[in-house]
């Protein structure tokens, strides 16, 4: 019980980290680790990402059966200028025995409508994680590496393409019975190694 204690406590630190960042594109992370929701479970979560814009987003998940489940996410980014964001994704845990580690596939599309130009993303990659507690809550950490297509369609200037990859390292601490915190630290290749921070609450049940 003090590891897992020790491992939640070491995630919430991160909360306190400073760090000089620039929201990458308006699109906000997967942020799934990778268990997925049982059939007809469900989350709500709330989201602030700090950097040198703030994003405030909402996702609501459920799970359908067959180790899948779903999520939509909808809230203010402050990139460029302002403007409102909107995504879905979809999480597929994969079978596997004869480890303590899990794995996940994640993929979706993400919509951001801003003053100053529209982006459009598309990100995908492969959550691999394990609950590491000892006691009676749980402790979830992940790796999410991950692969990110972005339309970006800023005002008055030619659209364009752009590729990139990363890693999200995310924990998922249990706090109170059905209610979970949740801290991600995502690396990218835009911006020359960015690195922002998203907090977040989930209720499950």
């Amino acid at each position: 019980m003090m590891r897992g204690a020790r491992l939640g406590f070491a995630l919430l630190l991160l909360a306190v980290t400073p760090m000089s960042a620039f929201a990458q594109n308006a699109t906000t992370r997967l942020m799934t680790s990778p268990d997925a929701l049982g059939q007809r479970q469900m989350e709500a979560r709330g989201y602030i990402s700090i950097a040198d814009e703030v994003d405030i987003f909402g996702v609501y998940r459920r799970g359908v059966g067959g180790n899948i489940d779903f999520g939509v996410r909808a809230g203010y980014t402050g990139y460029a200028d302002g403007g409102f964001h909107l995504g879905g994704d979809l999480r597929y845990e994969l079978p596997v025995s004869g480890t303590q580690l899990q794995f996940a596939l994640a993929g979706g599309v993400q919509a951001s409508f801003m003053d100053q130009g529209n982006v459009i993303a598309v990100p995908f990659g492969v959550s691999v994680g394990a609950d590491v507690s000892s006691g009676p809550r749980s402790v979830v950490v992940y790796a999410l590496p991950f692969m990110e297509i972005d339309r970006i369609d800023p005002e008055g200037l030619d659209s364009e393409t752009e590729f990139e990859g990363g890693v999200e390292l995310g924990g998922e601490v249990e706090i109170a019975p059905g209610w979970i915190g949740n801290v991600v630290m995502s690396i990218s290749s835009h911006e020359d190694d960015e690195i922002d921070l998203t907090l977040g609450i989930i209720w499950r049940r």
